[in-house]
């Protein structure tokens, strides 16, 4: 079974400048929690672009609005995305679903006059939902 078994997202696009795109992950077909978050800001994005992110139902990848679904960082957070500058951020989020058939996406806002490249991971860890029963 996956129970406990654990499995990197990559997420790699380009945003235009003053765009925004969403990169979507393929359908996770069981029930899953967030581990962690890594993400890679290259040098020169001076913390004009944003990266937030979604668990969602909903397959497709809007460009211009945020996806539907979970904001998976605005559930305790005052700020409900990820930024940053010639570095690279990794923590621990955890965030659960329990429904099988969900999709991970990154939708990112960028607000600089230069495009700039989203490298950023999303570690998940698959849930035994028999585990939940025996409660």
């Amino acid at each position: 079974m996956l129970q406990n078994q654990k499995q990197t997202i990559s997420f790699f696009g380009t945003v235009a400048a003053a765009a925004n795109v969403t990169l979507v992950s393929q359908r996770i077909t069981a029930a899953f929690r967030t581990k962690i978050i890594r993400a890679s800001f290259a040098p020169g994005v001076q913390r004009l672009m944003r990266l937030f992110f979604f668990i969602s139902r909903d397959p497709s990848a809007p460009t211009t609005k945020f996806p539907e679904g979970t904001n998976i960082l605005a559930s305790t957070g005052q700020v409900t995305f990820i930024t940053g500058d010639d570095e690279f951020k990794t923590f621990p989020h955890e965030v659960e679903t329990q429904e099988a058939g969900a999709f991970v996406k990154v939708f990112a806002e960028n607000t600089d006059a230069a495009e700039h490249t989203i490298d950023t991971q999303v570690t998940i860890e698959f849930i035994d939902e028999s585990d939940d029963k025996k409660d």
